[in-house]
């Protein structure tokens, strides 16, 4: 299951803005910009498990929001990347927050995986990808993928 978390949206104009200025400098001109963080928990919790994983211990309720259905954080049309460290690369982040779930539920999730979805409004996929490929992603180590919405 993965689980998406983004910033609120009266909290989330400065990373926003940062992101847009990368994706400006790398020749790709988009008009708005949407980040959030993903969690691929590879276990067999329950719904009620991971809503509490998600909602007391990956998003601050303050400041962000969640959702178990990656990309419907309310941004409307564009493109998608989904971002993540390819299988072969140590997850650091991934790890702690295995042993963080651990702690909580008393129980091994198996796998966990973190990775980034950007959402952008542009019209290219092909300056978009070219964009990414310059600002977000060391192929090396990670895979991406764009799909629209």
């Amino acid at each position: 299951m993965i689980i998406e978390i983004w910033t609120k949206k009266k909290y989330s104009a400065n990373e926003e803005t940062a992101f847009l200025g990368r994706l400006g400098r790398a020749g790709l001109k988009a008009g708005a910009a949407r980040l959030s963080r993903l969690y691929r928990v590879d276990s067999a919790l329950g719904r009620a498990e991971v809503e509490k994983l998600a909602s007391g211990l990956l998003a601050d309720p303050i400041t962000e929001n969640y959702s178990l259905v990656p990309g419907k954080t309310g941004f409307g049309g564009g493109w998608r990347v989904e971002v993540w460290l390819k299988d072969s690369v140590t997850d650091v982040v991934g790890e702690s927050v295995k042993e963080a779930i651990t702690g909580v539920l008393g129980k091994d999730p198996g796998a966990v995986r973190f990775g980034h979805a950007y959402y952008v409004a542009c019209d290219s996929a092909v300056k978009l990808k070219h964009a990414v490929s310059k600002t977000l992603v060391n192929e090396i180590v990670n895979k991406f993928g764009i799909e629209k919405i």
